[in-house]
């Protein structure tokens, strides 16, 4: 996201995007992937086979060879709920799961933010984008952060961070191969996002899935 905002190329790869998408506008997202042809039923969270609730988990599409989620949230009282699902057909085992930040307001961490092209779009603030990548400890964070202090952000909002401090991933439902999720969304309790509990699950991909076809990743 900092890259978005300021313009510039981060020099690094990236292999796949996630997009937080308001629940509520879930239905708007499928009928748009629809229409663009982009939208494929082996990568809705709603064709899972674990989600015998029918609870939306988001969709998934593969843009020009790259997987982007659409990954719902809404608030519970000041609790953020942001949604995303793991599929087998891209991490070799389905799962849904819902990483939880108390004590925030939607205001906290969303912002309207104008691009360096004139766009206006909705999109994480700085300082959350900031929190949450101090909180996952990874190195790939690490640049992104030093690309949000170059940019500047407002200490005053920055009490977010303690917010991600506290998140925790949950694992809602989850198909037979993921015996070591659990543990995995343990470990990532400090991680970012849902996808970063699916990553830590440490479930190889499929052999012939998405993943193991997409191609290489771009710089953009």
């Amino acid at each position: 996201m900092p890259w978005v905002a300021s313009g510039r190329d981060s020099g690094r790869p990236h292999g796949d995007v996630d997009v937080s998408v308001r629940l509520g506008d879930m239905p708007a997202v499928r009928a748009w992937l629809a229409a663009e042809g982009l939208y494929d039923p082996a990568l809705d969270s709603l064709d899972l086979g674990c989600n015998e609730s029918q609870n939306d988990f988001g969709a998934h599409a593969l843009v020009d060879g790259v997987l982007v989620s659409f990954c719902p949230f809404h608030f519970e009282g000041r609790d953020l709920r942001q949604r995303n699902a793991a599929l087998a057909v891209t991490d070799g085992f389905d799962a849904l799961l819902e990483a939880v930040v108390p004590g925030v307001a939607e205001g906290d961490l969303f912002e309207e933010r104008a691009l360096p092209g004139g766009t206006v779009i909705g999109c994480a603030t700085l300082e959350s984008v900031r929190a949450a990548k101090v909180a996952s400890g990874r190195e790939k964070d690490a640049h992104d952060v030093a690309e949000i202090d170059r940019i500047g952000y407002d200490p005053a909002r920055y009490a977010c961070a303690a917010a991600y401090g506290a998140m925790r991933i949950e694992c809602v439902a989850h198909g037979e191969k993921a015996g070591n999720l659990r543990m995995g969304v343990r470990v990532a309790a400090a991680a970012r996002t849902p996808r970063s509990a699916r990553h830590r699950a440490r479930v190889p991909p499929a052999e012939g899935s998405y993943l193991t076809k997409r191609p290489p990743p771009r710089t953009p």
